[in-house]
């Protein structure tokens, strides 16, 4: 949905409020279930499930985005520094972050390629957000 928000005409106004507003309410779904040290479970209503890295850093990364688009508001962002500062824990000595769901099944903390695309999404969007914000 960012990257949908990113490239859409501005003068397409109802639809980008629409996708505004789905965004907003996965955020707000998502983010009700944010553990305290920034993370979710695999399935964010399921604390019987393993906690995961990958979501924070997807709902980080929609974060900066939209702020710095100006389609959300920064009451988001200390969610989203809370998952980054998580996610950066979870980066091991070969610069792979941990802890995502797992290739290829995904049924298991590991490592995936996905894991590793959005933590780079994410720092890239929150070095955007910082660029925008300092100028």
């Amino acid at each position: 949905m960012t990257r949908v928000l990113r490239a859409l005409p501005n003068e397409k106004k109802v639809a980008r409020a629409r996708l505004i507003a789905q965004l907003r309410d996965l955020l707000d779904g998502c983010l009700a279930y944010q553990r305290s040290d920034g993370l979710f479970y695999n399935i964010v209503d399921r604390p019987d499930t393993f906690v995961e890295t990958n979501l924070g850093q997807m709902l980080a990364y929609s974060i900066y985005e939209g702020v710095r688009g100006g389609w959300l508001p920064v009451r988001y962002l200390p969610f989203a520094e809370r998952a980054r500062n998580a996610a950066g824990k979870k980066v091991d000595h070969d610069g792979l972050v941990q802890g995502v769901a797992g290739a290829p099944d995904f049924n298991h903390p590991g490592f995936s390629p996905e894991g590793q695309a959005f933590y780079l999404m994410m720092e890239a969007a929150r070095h955007k957000w910082r660029q925008k914000r300092a100028n």
